[in-house]
């Protein structure tokens, strides 16, 4: 800390203890001066911090702050006038015009709380070093920003003349820099205010940068690992992967998840369900903060969501072989929490092998609409006993697709399955969530032979790509 720094904070710490207080703000005799014939510098305020978060500061004392998009945010800055006169403050400027500045100073009537409270906040924090003495000194903490304590003289800043504030001598307040913004975004503000006079040379930049978020954070993304068809039915449980979302502005909230059906799924004959939310513990949220998206910020409260995935569902109906895809929407009761949709996949590795382009996938790629475009892969099996048909029921609307009779090769079974995309068909990007003809872009396959000890099995073959414009 510099040494311009440290004399702040010991005279702040000297005005929470009340001994300039006592001096000078209840109009005793201030402290004897060095020399009156000498040149006195320019009147202004002390500020202990000027920047938050701090880089000096670890980030078990401080983390960036967090504010709801449409809620209004805020950061304190405190201040003593250990100038010996009255300071006239206003202001030069500020970051954006989402943010707002005013000034408050404390009555004599506040003094015995900030005592009260600097005394708290060290019993409470036994110190861990100097440099941490100094901010319990201070009086700082997310939880101790400056008291809301009626009698108190704020004053709205502007740029106006008249928008000013008078500070009297040795006395203490704070600076409050506030802000409301309706976007997700990290937002960097500052207030520059003039002191004594506006041009003069005593000025003060005081800056914060918060994160501005939605009240709920959640991948949309959940991918569960691949598994063979033979070790899903030994799992008595089912193979599971986890939504994991949580709040950084809410230290409570509710959720509830929901698997969205489309045909031919129902409640009770899908084999991939969602379980009831589990709240995080404490230690699980420490945790989600040390990842590197997350350094820095504070996670408040959240959930863990069970996605299962089981060999059969309730009706007795199997689970595809290939790459599944479904839906599962999280909402709550609480305002201000709109619903999010997640996007689960995975892999089920049944006794038909893909020969597609991403393992089980095919892959369009890019083309012009007008054009259309075209594609082959092979469906394999060295199980004697299936054969395989187009499920007709489930194809999209803008795909074409055969499916060649079975070629056999010493007891090794393939099928030619060829796709087209017809000209000007297909529009944008696909699989996407936004439109239903395009949110489930697969081809499914049935088997037809029954596989002895199996029931029939559907193969999910999924299809991507872009029908550009051109």
């Amino acid at each position: 800390m510099k040494s311009a720094q440290w004399i702040a904070v010991l005279v702040f710490a000297l005005m929470v203890g009340g001994v300039s207080f006592v001096s000078v703000y209840l109009g005793g005799q201030a402290p004897d001066s060095a020399d009156s014939s000498l040149p006195v510098a320019s009147a202004s305020l002390n500020f202990p911090f000027k920047s938050f978060p701090r880089e000096f500061a670890p980030q078990w004392v401080e983390n960036m702050q967090t504010t709801e998009v449409g809620q209004t945010g805020y950061q304190d800055y405190w201040f003593v006038n250990d100038s010996g006169q009255d300071v006239l403050v206003g202001l030069n400027g500020k970051g954006c015009t989402c943010s707002e500045v005013e000034i408050t100073v404390a009555p004599p009537s506040w003094m015995s709380y900030l005592i009260r409270s600097a005394v708290v906040s060290a019993l409470q924090q036994p110190p861990r070093g100097l440099d941490n003495l100094t901010i319990l000194a201070a009086a700082y903490d997310r939880a101790y920003q400056f008291p809301e304590l009626p009698n108190a003289e704020t004053t709205v800043l502007t740029r106006e003349l008249s928008a000013t504030a008078k500070v009297p001598a040795g006395a203490v307040g704070r600076v409050r820099l506030s802000w409301h913004q309706d976007q997700v975004k990290p937002l960097r503000t500052y207030a520059d205010l003039w002191m004594g006079e506006r041009g003069g040379n005593a000025n003060v930049r005081l800056e914060t940068s918060v994160r501005i978020s939605l009240p709920l954070e959640v991948n949309k993304e959940l991918t569960i690992p691949a598994i063979t068809e033979r070790e899903l039915e030994k799992l008595k449980k089912g193979q599971r992967g986890w939504i994991i979302c949580f709040s950084l502005t809410r230290p409570a909230f509710h959720i509830q998840a929901e698997l969205l059906h489309e045909y031919p799924w129902t409640a009770q004959s899908d084999p991939v369900e969602v379980g009831d939310p589990v709240p995080l513990s404490s230690e699980t949220l420490r945790r989600l903060e040390n990842r590197e998206p997350m350094q820095g910020l504070t996670a408040l409260s959240g959930y863990r969501i069970p996605v299962i995935v089981r060999a059969k569902a309730k009706d007795g109906t199997p689970m595809e072989w290939g790459r599944f895809q479904r839906v599962v929407q999280l909402s709550s009761p609480d305002p201000g929490i709109n619903p999010v949709q997640i996007q689960v996949t995975g892999e089920v590795i049944g006794d038909i092998s893909i020969a597609g382009d991403e393992g089980g996938t095919i892959n369009l790629g890019p083309f012009l609409r007008r054009n259309g475009t075209h594609h082959q892969i092979n469906l394999e099996t060295d199980e004697k006993g299936i054969d395989l048909e187009l499920d007709k029921t489930r194809m999209p609307k803008y795909l074409d697709v055969t499916l060649s009779p079975p070629q056999e090769t010493g007891g090794h079974r393939s099928w030619v399955l060829r796709v087209k995309v017809p000209p000007n068909a297909a529009r944008g990007e696909f699989p996407r969530a936004d439109n239903p003809d395009y949110r489930d872009s697969a081809i499914y396959v049935k088997t037809k032979g029954k596989k002895s000890g199996t029931s029939l099995r559907s193969i999910r073959i999924p299809v991507k790509g872009v029908a550009n414009e051109g």
